[in-house]
């Protein structure tokens, strides 16, 4: 016969051999992950706006937003510049505006420009991030990063 102790005494081990059995997977899963959550943040981003070529006089020039300040983003197909001066030269005897464009790469060029509003130079689009210390003309976005615990 089988007394109290001796039964709770199988019955206690009975459940920690199932309670092991089902949970082993657990013990050798590894290290714990960090636990992410997401943030909203306000970042600044350039100015960026897409430019139209046309020929004006027999000369290539390009469309560009009437507002346009030095620290825009000019996107011309798939080529990104940053306005780094605007200023007015002579040319065969017509004055005509030029900006100073660095692209990616560090080249600096400069380009004629007309300026009018239209549809395509209007819409904004995404632009490059700004360091904290750049007081380049902006906007303001929240985005939603993932931060580590």
């Amino acid at each position: 016969m089988m007394t109290r102790r001796q039964w709770f005494g199988w019955m206690g081990a009975g459940v920690g051999a199932a309670a092991l059995w089902m949970f082993a997977e657990d013990a050798d899963a590894g290290p714990r992950r960090r636990h992410r959550r997401r943030v909203r943040r306000r970042i600044r981003r350039r100015i960026r706006r897409r430019v139209v070529r046309r020929v004006v006089f027999g000369r290539p020039f390009w469309v560009v937003p009437v507002g346009i300040a030095v620290g825009w983003e000019l996107m011309d197909n798939d080529r990104v510049v940053v306005v780094k001066e605007t200023k007015i030269v002579e040319k065969e005897t017509q004055k005509v505006e030029v900006l100073v464009v660095v692209d990616s790469s560090g080249n600096t060029e400069e380009i004629e420009v007309v300026r009018e509003d239209n549809a395509e130079n209007g819409a904004e689009l995404e632009g490059s991030t700004l360091e904290d210390g750049d007081n380049s003309p902006s906007i303001e976005v929240e985005v939603e990063v993932e931060v580590e615990d």
